[in-house]
């Protein structure tokens, strides 16, 4: 393919520039958008067809230690996907554990150019480096793990909020992470010690300090540095009914920390699906009162602008919870009596990831009901800036059924048919049967494309076609003008199953959803620089630590440049104001 490429007559959506369904021509010249081209540029006549940037996956499980597991637990998983070899793609299996080619391949085929591992033990990183070179034709980025390290306690409980944020630079740095994640701070480390702490002002064993004041120091640090993308936020409680006043607590508990720059946002609440449990009122906790907290957290959620959040959309039919939060992997090992595993990760992790195959049904009370929660929840909210398309792969169900989630949130006849089918307490407990709004093409470009980019501060160069954006672009097969989305539902399942096209840095990677090419795309890792003095007390100091508490010496701990270097896209960012 020519360097210089131009996409003429496309319907294009790109809410970071204000475009909603205008016939627009695409520039591009070695891999970036640009304003024109000459004439020796390939052109390609779209006719017609929607146009928006290449898909960006905030929050999806597709490396790391505990994929790994995942796939070993699931083979039956794989037995029902196989994938054949072709001229330019590799052989793997697929559904809700797709190997790692085969991640790549169906993200393509789906016009998704960005995808972020949303949970990294630190110590594991190196495992996670050699799997992104496996992983085609997507850019990437991977968020560290914070939330139940003795480091991280240690900074907390002795009130030094440099130190916390040294050690968060460290690990960025010499692992080599886009941000800070923190899942169910103080409680994994808890239940390793025989506590099940959902109390966010419970006391971690140990260490006489709260969840509470862990996730505030983080989230505090996170600022101080400035890091690009705000706190990825996995509260305390996940996954128990009622847990909606936890989540809702927690968050009240970081709303009077201040903005790096002034930004309003400093925190990103993960699969909220899992978080906003409500209970039928007079009623208590057991799964026979869940009722769905979805319309409860939009009405917050509008109020209250400090956070955004992404939908943990559960989509029927098998998935593989996995999550940093073990013990409530226990938990719903205990509820089902499947399959179960916990990766206890030396002592940064302790009592580690947890995984637990799991089937979702229609017919089943609870399963009803969170399937309406996220929806309920996006149906309702004010601003879809700040509310992200999701299902926690492969938690609430595999990436390839976003098409179907797309269907739920534009088509209220889709989902008046999908709740035909739906155990009674989805229609008594939610409000989701009664609401008309459906949301739009650009609402679906906005969390699919423009809000996820901003929120992990990559709106430079990803989820928009603007001059000087990476060329990353998908093209639909479907004419806007001549189809009603909203009426056939179908039809939007159809479309973004398969894209047209699929552009990555300029260079096409699918045809009509066949994947016809297979390269590396880029890992952003953001490098805070700090001060001297600084630097080199938190070198003294997590020398000490390590050795004295991991069983992974402090010199071993980083992942050699040479790893890194052939995929790695450093962002440094001056965190020199961070006092020593």
């Amino acid at each position: 393919m020519s360097k210089q490429t131009i996409l003429t007559n496309g319907r294009v959506y790109d809410p970071m520039n204000g475009i909603d369904g205008e016939i627009k021509d695409i520039c591009i010249s070695d891999g970036k958008i640009v304003e024109r081209v000459d004439g020796s540029a390939k052109k390609i006549d779209l006719k017609g067809r929607l146009v928006m940037a290449g898909g960006v996956d905030m929050h999806s499980h597709i490396v790391g230690s505990k994929v790994g597991v995942g796939r070993a637990m699931c083979p039956e998983d794989h037995r029902k996907d196989p994938v054949p070899k072709t001229k330019h793609t590799r052989s793997g299996v697929g559904y809700t554990m797709p190997s790692s080619y085969v991640i790549g391949y169906r993200y393509s085929s789906m016009g998704y150019t960005t995808v972020i591992e949303p949970a990294l033990p630190a110590l594991k990183g190196l495992g996670s480096w050699e799997e992104l070179e496996d992983l085609p034709n997507l850019d990437s980025g991977l968020l560290p793990l914070f939330c139940n390290s003795m480091i991280t306690f240690n900074y907390v409980k002795e009130g030094d909020p440099s130190g916390l944020a040294a050690y968060i630079a460290w690990i960025l740095q010499k692992v080599g992470g886009l941000g800070v994640k923190v899942v169910n701070p103080g409680g994994t480390y808890a239940w390793a010690h025989g506590v099940d702490l959902r109390d966010p002002d419970g006391e971690i064993p140990g260490w006489d300090i709260s969840p509470r004041e862990v996730t505030r120091g983080l989230c505090q640090a996170v600022e101080s540095l400035g890091l690009p993308h705000m706190m990825h936020f996995h509260p305390n409680n996940l996954g128990r009914v009622g847990n909606i006043e936890t989540t809702i607590a927690q968050l009240d508990s970081i709303r009077d920390i201040k903005g790096h720059g002034g930004r309003e946002h400093i925190a990103h609440l993960t699969h909220m699906s899992f978080e906003t449990l409500g209970s039928v009122e007079g009623a208590g906790t057991d799964w026979g009162d869940l009722a769905s907290g979805g319309l409860e957290f939009a009405k917050y959620f509008n109020k209250n602008k400090h956070f955004t959040a992404d939908m943990g959309q559960i989509t029927f039919g098998p998935a593989t919870t996995m999550t940093g939060d073990g013990p409530f992997e226990f938990y719903l090992w205990q509820l089902t009596g499947g399959k179960w595993a916990n990766i206890a990760v030396d002592v940064e992790l302790a009592g580690g990831a947890g995984i637990v195959p799991y089937t979702y049904s229609p017919k089943a009370a609870g399963n009803s009901v969170q399937w309406a929660i996220p929806l309920e929840f996006a149906l309702n909210v004010d601003d879809v800036w700040r509310c992200i398309m999701s299902t926690d792969h492969p938690n609430a169900g595999p990436f390839t059924k976003y098409p179907l989630v797309m269907s739920w949130l534009m088509s209220k006849k889709q989902r008046d048919t999908w709740m035909e089918g739906m155990h009674k307490f989805a229609h008594e407990r939610s409000t989701l049967p009664t609401i008309e709004r459906e949301w739009s093409l650009y609402e679906i470009a906005i969390s699919t494309r423009a809000a996820p980019a901003k929120i992990l501060g990559l709106e430079a160069t990803k989820g928009h076609l603007g001059v000087g954006a990476d060329a990353d672009v998908s093209v639909y097969d479907v004419d806007t003008t001549k189809v009603d989305f909203a009426k056939d539902p179908d039809r939007i399942i159809k479309t973004f199953s398969t894209s047209y096209l699929t552009f990555h840095h300029g260079q096409q990677m699918a045809k009509k959803g066949k994947v016809n090419a297979s390269v590396n795309g880029k890992v952003w890792s953001v490098h805070p620089e700090l001060n001297e003095s600084l630097w080199t007390r938190i070198n003294k100091e997590l020398e000490v630590m390590m050795n004295d508490w991991y069983s992974h010496s402090f010199y071993n701990y980083p992942v050699p440049e040479r790893y890194r270097a052939p995929l790695e896209q450093k962002i440094p960012v001056d965190s020199t104001s961070v006092p020593a």
